[in-house]
């Protein structure tokens, strides 16, 4: 009787994987993707406040100021090089030769926005019968004050 028994249940694990492994999948693709988003969301902060810094310094163009803003934002899936950065939206730029805070009156605030979202914003894992969710639009604001004017 116990080897009619063994072989009644010869097939339960790998039954069992295959039912449980794309649960597993899917909890691992989600939390590396949820981390990716998380590492972006927090370089595009970083990187509009460092650009914001760097613009209330006295001589800064607005290309500077914008550059600044794109080299500092790079890391895992945003690259400067393919694209996938945003550029920097500053306040009181028009031209980009513009100085913002040249001439400024007290209190002027400088206000950098970096937004990424549409078709840069992607999964950084890509799995295809996982990717249900849409990327969620990221954005990143940093706010300095004008020190010289």
């Amino acid at each position: 009787m116990s080897v009619s028994t063994r072989r009644d249940e010869r097939g339960a694990a790998a039954l069992e994987f295959a039912l449980v492994m794309p649960i597993l999948l899917l909890l691992v693709v989600g939390i590396a993707n949820f981390g990716f988003v998380f590492a972006q969301q927090i370089s595009l902060n970083n990187a509009a406040r460092q650009a914001a810094r760097y613009a209330v310094v006295d001589g800064r163009t607005c290309a500077d100021i914008k550059t600044e803003g794109r080299t500092a934002a790079e890391t895992i899936g945003m690259r400067v090089s393919d694209g996938t950065v945003p550029t920097p939206v500053v306040t009181n730029c028009g031209a980009d030769t513009v100085r913002p805070c040249a001439g400024s009156a007290p209190n002027t605030n400088i206000t950098v926005t970096m937004t990424r979202s549409g078709p840069a914003n992607r999964w950084v894992v890509t799995l295809p019968p996982f990717n249900f969710l849409a990327v969620p639009t990221l954005k990143g604001t940093g706010v300095m004050r004008c020190e010289f004017s």
